[in-house]
């Protein structure tokens, strides 16, 4: 396990289509295995943070359920940090959860690594 950046990269204009909680969407298809997001963010001198972030799945997520995740650079795992098993298939939600600590969670860049991930239908 680690935090190397995925398979698929985001766009110049996905990256500024991200940056806004609007109606905006990047999407992601998979089948038989994980739909994941990943998301590098600078923190610099910050030692904690809230984590953020809106979205919507094609699948339920009573279904699947949508995690999202921070990098343990300490622990070199992916450390849950909220998850959603409510929301219905199309629908916005919010996934937010303060970090009070990011000592285990800067790299030497002062870069945190998240991700949100859904395992897709029939997998």
């Amino acid at each position: 396990m680690n935090d190397n950046d995925l398979e698929t990269y985001y766009t110049a204009g996905e990256v500024l289509d991200v940056a806004d909680d609007d109606t905006v969407r990047v999407p992601q298809t998979a089948t038989n295995m994980y739909m994941i997001h990943e998301y590098k963010d600078w923190v610099g001198t910050n030692t904690f943070c809230t984590l953020k972030w809106n979205g919507q799945s094609t699948t339920a997520s009573s279904s699947q359920k949508v995690v999202l995740q921070i990098w343990n650079i300490t622990g070199n795992v992916w450390d849950d940090v909220i998850e959603e098993n409510e929301a219905g298939a199309n629908t916005d939600f919010d996934l937010t959860k303060n970090i009070p600590d990011l000592t285990n969670y800067k790299d030497g860049n002062t870069v945190i690594t998240c991700r949100v991930y859904q395992l897709a239908p029939g997998a």
